[in-house]
Order: structure tokens, then sequence, then C-alpha cells
């Protein structure tokens, strides 16, 4: 595509021009199909013609919209005072194929790296621990923690974390390689989705732009529940905004079986998204009256099929209060205060959750929701509305919510990668390369610390990992220009990122939980259920690693009733003291250091205050 100098001057572009307009068109959405070999030659950009269009027509069959404007205004070199401009796309030398494997296979060993990690307290090993209970047992729709019925969440993540401990046995990786899938299928809609309406770069652009990030490793790192909800949703949105566009039977379905995938895994919420997603696109795109097509119902019955089973479960252990809990009070409940969860969080909470969670394009995605906004209030055509409207309102509803943690907000993430990711191939004012680089130091300044100054024991090979890629991000900082630079420096900077968090911080942060080392040693000593105890301590990561619920002690008289030879008492210092005073003296004592690995604090992260936040504990042996 050329130029359009002027309305007047339409008549004499020629009819291959013409041709390509009108593909470029429809790949806009002004219309309902699309070429995607004109999409390929003439729409390989995100930066489209938009505002005010006027419709020419230039044939019994074919309408051409102009814009009077560019939501993007840069003319290239050559171009005439007042031309309207298409941008020419940004060609980015890391979406060729033997670079796409080698930025998924990058992400791939990051998160391979954690996979084998100890399962954090509270929510992951407490997940970790009934999955594995289910495992061993025969009532798959009913769900218990420690031999008591469990009404909190939906069964999704623990049938198929039991069914893996079933195929692979009881392993940390095993507990969340379904999850894993669930995040990489989330990685591969995100790109099916943003391809719907943009082109196959800045699609690429969005997989990598979720896939690299500091939430998504995170997710597959402290796995819950959030997890497989973010994979199934935006599963959902793909095929819901692909059966907006092609009305095709088996895109239905894929999205009614994503949507009950999503609500297993999460509850309502799971609905909820992708319906702010699919009908925001649908009102915006003028295919409204999509929302109430007949056809919908069937997808309703799939999915209400799919939950039958998790229904009769609830209904046998909790009756019809199981079934209201599940369907109104466990996500709606929390704006309406019905939930028995509350918190002293304000509005703001995830805004700021938001602005670390989406690093190391946490830039690109502030000025894409600021254009994003703007086209929205001044009625700027532009190829989706789904990313931004699902999104924000999303966001919004979140953050009504009376109780919040920071996991709550995946489930947005891979549509604002999407938002972002426009942001790749649009051309940036130089102040942003300079905020973007800055940033990028900080974070090269921090990987630094970490590896030399928080936790310097074995850090060479890491040490190797900072100096390897830190090159890597330099070549390419001096190789490439523009955006392509942008987006290189900070994908390789995440993965180093990525390596030394999996690597060499978090085993380190999880040698001081004390509850899993306690598991594990009552494990490998060959402890059961009458022979292991905790005296005021507990924890799912104690239960998951002695492979038992461990039993509760309330004092050192409880205690003197079952201490005998061979029994073995976990407690803390006070009631380590309380013990010794009653007279019950252990032969042998196993000390352990404890400091909960959700809660780090810059004390802790100093070597010199660390011993100042750490809390004892002790097995004692009888």
């Amino acid at each position: 595509m050329d130029r359009i100098c002027s309305v007047t001057s339409v008549r004499a572009i020629t009819t291959r021009s013409l041709n390509c307009l009108s593909s470029w068109v429809a790949c806009s959405r002004f219309s309902s199909t699309c070429s995607s070999r004109y999409r390929d030659a003439c729409c390989n950009h995100s930066n489209w013609i938009t505002t005010t269009p006027i419709t020419l027509k230039v044939a019994s069959n074919i309408k051409v919209e102009i814009a009077r404007r560019p939501m993007y205004p840069q003319c290239y070199k050559g171009h005439r005072r007042g031309c309207i401009s298409v941008n020419k796309p940004f060609t980015f030398a890391a979406m060729s194929r033997p670079a796409i494997l080698l930025h998924l296979f990058a992400i791939l060993c990051v998160v391979a790296l954690g996979a084998g990690l100890d399962v954090m307290e509270v929510d992951a090993a407490q997940y970790a621990g009934m999955s594995r209970d289910l495992s061993r047992s025969d009532e798959w729709l009913q769900l218990k923690y420690r031999g008591e019925d469990h009404l909190d969440k939906p069964p999704l993540l623990f049938w198929t974390s039991a069914l893996s401990f079933r195929l692979f046995g009881v392993h940390d990786w095993s507990y969340r390689l379904p999850s894993i899938l669930f995040a990489f299928l989330g990685v591969f809609a995100t790109y099916r989705f943003t391809r719907l309406y943009h082109a196959r770069e800045v699609a690429y652009s969005a997989m990598f732009v979720f896939g690299c990030s500091v939430a998504f490793f995170l997710m597959c790192n402290d796995v819950r529940c959030d997890t497989m909800l973010t994979g199934a949703v935006i599963t959902a949105i793909w095929f819901g905004c692909a059966w907006l566009e092609q009305s095709r039977w088996w895109q239905l379905i894929g999205m009614a079986m994503a949507v009950a995938a999503a609500m297993l895994a999460k509850g309502p919420i799971g609905a909820v998204v992708p319906l702010f997603a699919i009908g925001g696109q649908a009102f915006f795109s003028g295919r409204w009256r999509k929302l109430v097509d007949p056809r919908l119902l069937v997808a309703l019955g799939v999915v209400l099929l799919a939950l039958t089973p998790m229904c009769i479960g609830l209904y046998q252990q909790h009756g019809l209060h199981g079934l209201r809990f599940y369907f109104w009070e466990q996500s709606f409940g929390r704006i309406t205060g019905e939930n028995r969860w509350k918190d002293d969080s304000t509005v703001l909470f995830f805004t700021h959750e938001l602005l670390w969670q989406t690093l190391p394009w946490t830039i690109l995605l502030l000025i894409g929701l600021w254009k994003s906004i703007k086209a929205t209030a001044t009625r700027m055509p532009v190829p989706e509305q789904a990313s931004v409207v699902g999104a924000a309102l999303s966001f919004i509803a979140l953050s009504l919510s009376q109780f919040k943690l920071p996991h709550y907000l995946y489930v947005t993430l891979p549509l604002f990668a999407v938002v972002a990711a426009r942001e790749l191939h649009a051309p940036q004012p130089r102040v942003v390369h300079r905020v973007h680089a800055a940033m990028l130091v900080l974070l090269w300044a921090a990987l630094i610390l970490l590896v030399w100054t928080v936790f310097p024991e074995h850090r060479w090979p890491y040490a190797a990992v900072v100096v390897g890629f830190g090159s890597v991000v330099v070549a390419v900082h001096r190789r490439h220009r523009g955006n392509e630079r942008l987006f290189g420096t900070a994908f390789w900077t995440m993965s180093a990122i990525g390596l030394v968090l999996n690597g060499h911080f978090y085993p380190h942060v999880l040698k001081y939980q004390a509850n899993a080392k306690a598991g594990q040693w009552a494990a490998a000593e060959g402890k059961a259920i009458d022979t292991f105890y905790g005296m005021q301590v507990s924890g799912g990561a104690l239960d998951y690693y002695a492979g038992f619920p461990v039993r509760w002690l309330s004092d050192a008289g409880e205690a003197e009733q079952v201490i005998a030879p061979g029994v073995c008492i976990y407690t803390d210092a006070p009631h380590r003291t309380a013990l010794y005073e009653a007279g019950l003296r252990p032969r042998q004592e196993v000390f352990l250091w404890n400091h909960p690995a959700q809660r780090l604090s810059l004390p802790f992260l100093d070597p010199g205050r660390r011993p100042s936040t750490l809390e004892q504990r002790y097995i004692l042996v009888y």
C-alpha cells in the first residue's frame, strides 16, 4: 500500500491497489471476509488507518472505507503534506521460524527449571496434598482436606493433578504438570486470538509478551487454580471471537468446553471474563445480535453437561448450600460482602500489581492502554476491542472485590499482553525507548544483586548465566534498532531473570520452608501417622511431604500421652521449651530455620539481617 492523498484521487488508483485496499479494509474488520494472501501482503501491521471513515462505492460489490486521519499520524519520508499513509510494518528478525522456536525453548527451559521446586505454602502445598489424597481415593466427586469435607475451590486442579500423580507418581513436577500444560495452552490461545485480528508478527509478539513475563513464570512455579483458569479463559475468548467472525460449529463447541474448564478451575469468573471480552467485541463490531443467537443454547448445554459431575459432588457433600456457594457466594459474594473472606485492601490494589506482573513489558502496556482507551472514547475503528474491553472490565470487577490477592489478576494478563504487543509494532518516540532501557538496567541491577549479594552461596553457575545472557542483550542492542531492539533486549532480560529465580533464588528461599523440610525428613525416616506429630505447628507442605495429615498436639499433656520410643514431635521454640519443662526430653533433635516463602522482605533478603527474621523449628526424636 503506497498512499492515498485525497478522496478525489481514489478513481486513479489501479485495480490491483483497490483489491489490496479492500483486503486491508477486510483485515481491519470493516468487512466480514479476509484473504490471507492480501492480509499478509498488505496488512502486516497493527497501526490501522482509523477514525471517521469515508465510504466510497468504487464498484457494484465493493465499498472502501478511508479514514480522514490515521491513529498514528507519522508519515514516512517522501509523502506529500496531507497524505494519509499506512505505517510500514516492523519486520522482526526474531519472528523467523528458527528464532520463534528458540524463544519458545527459552521459556520452556525457565518453566522446566521451576517445575521441580518444592511446592510453596499456603495454597499450592494444600492443593498438592489434597490432590495426593484424592489420587488414593475412589471418591473423585467429593473433595476433602485432612479427611474433612472441603468447600472452597472447584475440582479441576485436584482432578488433573491426582490423575498426574497416578500416572507419574507423587512428585513436585507431576503436581505442576497439568497446570503448566494449561499455561502453554494459554500461550497458544493468545497467539490464535491475536491472529484473528492482527498480523502474524503481532500475534507472535503477544504470545511472547504473555509467556515471557514475571506473572507467567510465577504462575507456573506457584501453581494454584488461577493458572488453569488463565489458560482456559483465553482459549474461550479465542474460540468465541472466532465464532463471532466465522460462525462455525466447532468454534462454538470449543468456546463452551473452554468456558466449562474455566468454571471447573475457579468458578463463575471463568464465564464472566470471556463474556466481557466476547461481548465487548460483539458490541463494538456491530455483531451484538450474535449474543442472542439460538445456537448459544447448545453451548450452554455443553457447559452444564461438563459441570454436572462437580454439581453432583457438591450436592452430595453440602446440599443446596454447596451449589449456591459455587455459583454465587464464591465469586459474586466477594463483591456483595456475602463471602467470609475480606481484607482491608483498596480498589487500587491491582494497579501496582499489574505494573510488576507485566514486567518487562510494563511501559508498552501503559502506552497501549492509553491509546486503546482514547480510541474507544473517540469511537475510532480499531481491529478488535475484545482485549482492552475484556481486560478493563475484568480489572474493574476484580478491584471491587472485598478480598484481593495478586494471583487473581492472572486471568487478565493474556488480554493485556495483546494490548502491549500492538505497541511493539507501532512507532514509538525516543523517550519510550529510553525509559524502557532504564527499566531494563534496573532489572539487571536487581538480578546481579540476587546472585552476588542476596544468596552468594553456589553463585558461580548463575553468575555465568548473568554474563552469558548479558552478552546476548548487548549484542541485540548493538545489532538491532527501534522496536526490534526493544523486544529482544526485554525478552532475553526476562529469560535471564527467570532462570536465576527458578535455579538459584527460589531453591535458597525454599530451604527456609521448615514445614516442607520437616515433612521430607519424616518421609525419609519412614515415619507414619502414629509416629510423627506436630505440636502447635501445621501446614499444607508438612502434610504433603510427610505423606499423610500430620496430627495436631495442643500442649505437653497431649504430647505425653503419645510419646513412646520412635515417636517424633515437630514444634517451635516456645513449645520445645514447654516439653523440656515437663520433663519430656528427646534423645535427638533436628534443627530447622523457618521463614514463609510468600512473605519475602528486605530484611530477609539482606544476609546480614536475615537471622533476625528467621524462626526456630525443631524435630524432637524420642
